[in-house]
């Protein structure tokens, strides 16, 4: 049985707004990436033959320090410029499947402003070198980097402003669970885990392999950048093990969300509790992602999958919102608690 109400359901109610607002993502972060990357893509084929071999690949502060096939700067331009907005938007699709918000909106457009990025560094790197016998003779690639920069911002600017501003619909509350009143001296506790959902574990797996694997190929070349990926992998390291899972627990202090590691951590005193409910949350759509994060209408989010959620509504701050399975209960507790509270018992 469906205990959601038929007017309450988001793809009944904006499936008309969903349909275009997918149909502008596509048209922003992919069809458009595929025009502008097969142009750079054009000029870098017809530009290869007057490259020298090797060509400048990488440059530092006292300019080039880095050569290889210039065939690499055509692969470049397509994966950077077609392969990850495809990503993206694919990203995008697949977890904005029933809620849209700004956070989609954004990602489209930056998608766009990645293929101009990539179109202007890459076949602006060939253009530098076109006629050049040895590549060391390559002159400041600044101007180019600056060109490309500005690109990104200007598209994503543009590709924000052509899509639809479509809002997510407010989350659905669900069925309310009945918890019997508690009587004076009786303890009530409720004690769950919120965890992250499999996807979200892959798609953070995929990437620290990833990061490992290039760290790896540095430190064996002995590249004087291998300290960047190392430091990444240990930034995602540390986010993954604060955020991956949480203790959730409802009783006669209130609310205590707390990460299996000890940190961070949130606590909300019954007094300060105004009310609570159960409700279904879509992260991507209603906080633009998962984790802890503050949704554009205010809220904080303790989201780490799609399904249900408590919503409390402190005194004197913003909204909190965890997700966790068997949210029904904890807020039954809590709201046992409160009406014990009210009725001076």
């Amino acid at each position: 049985m469906n205990d959601r109400p038929a007017e309450q359901s988001v793809t009944a109610q904006h499936a008309g707004e969903l349909r275009r607002a997918r149909r502008a993502l596509i048209l922003v972060g992919v069809l458009t990436p595929a025009v502008i990357t097969a142009v750079a893509a054009v000029l870098i084929i017809m530009w290869l033959p007057s490259l020298p071999e090797p060509a400048a690949t990488h440059w530092g502060v006292g300019g080039v320090d880095g050569f290889g096939s210039s065939q690499s700067y055509l692969w470049m331009a397509i994966g950077l410029g077609l392969g990850l907005p495809i990503l993206i938007v694919a990203s995008v699709l697949a977890m904005g499947r029933h809620q849209w918000g700004g956070a989609s909106r954004l990602l489209g457009g930056m998608a766009l402003g990645l293929s101009g990025f990539s179109a202007v560094i890459n076949s602006g790197s060939v253009a530098l070198q076109r006629g050049l016998a040895d590549a060391s003779h390559v002159g400041p690639v600044w101007p180019i980097v600056i060109g490309g920069f500005c690109a990104l911002l200007v598209l994503t600017g543009i590709g924000w402003a052509v899509q639809p501003d479509l809002h997510p619909t407010p989350a659905v509350p669900l069925k309310p669970a009945h918890l019997a009143s508690i009587s004076a001296g009786e303890r009530v506790v409720w004690v769950a885990t919120a965890s992250m959902s499999r996807v979200a574990m892959l798609v953070i797996g995929l990437v620290v392999v990833i990061v490992v694997g290039l760290t790896a190929v540095l430190v064996v070349e002995k590249h004087e950048a291998w300290w960047i990926p190392v430091l990444t992998l240990l930034i995602i390291g540390a986010a993954f093990a604060t955020s991956a899972s949480f203790r959730v627990r409802a009783g006669a202090d209130g609310l205590s969300i707390r990460s299996q590691v000890g940190f961070p951590r949130v606590h909300v005193p019954l007094d300060e509790i105004i009310s609570v409910r159960a409700v279904d949350c879509h992260p991507f759509g209603e906080f633009g992602g998962f984790g802890w994060r503050i949704g554009l209408d205010g809220r904080t989010g303790i989201v780490l999958r799609t399904g249900p959620a408590i919503e409390v509504e402190r005194r004197d701050k913003r909204p909190l919102v965890v997700t966790v399975d068997g949210a029904d209960v904890g807020v039954a507790t809590l709201n046992a608690y409160l009406a014990h509270r009210g009725s001076g018992a």
